[in-house]
């Protein structure tokens, strides 16, 4: 996940200081095809070890799930 964040953030998080990010509680996907968005607000998040057959995509051990609504 790539997330852009101000340079002040970013050396907060990078000396240890910020151990919290917050952001907004929707993901809006995009076609790859047609271009065409989709906005979905998420319900619910969990933190989990990865398991099953999931996307080649998908690199770490961890993965978040989303609950959309």
């Amino acid at each position: 996940m790539k997330l852009p964040i101000k340079k002040e953030y970013f050396d907060l998080i990078k000396s240890g200081k910020k151990k919290m990010e917050f952001r907004d509680a929707h993901i809006t996907f995009i076609c790859e095809e047609t271009g065409e968005t989709m906005r979905k607000e998420i319900i619910g998040a969990a933190l989990n070890r990865r398991y099953g057959r999931l996307p080649d995509v998908l690199e770490d051990d961890h993965i978040i799930e989303f609950e959309l609504s």
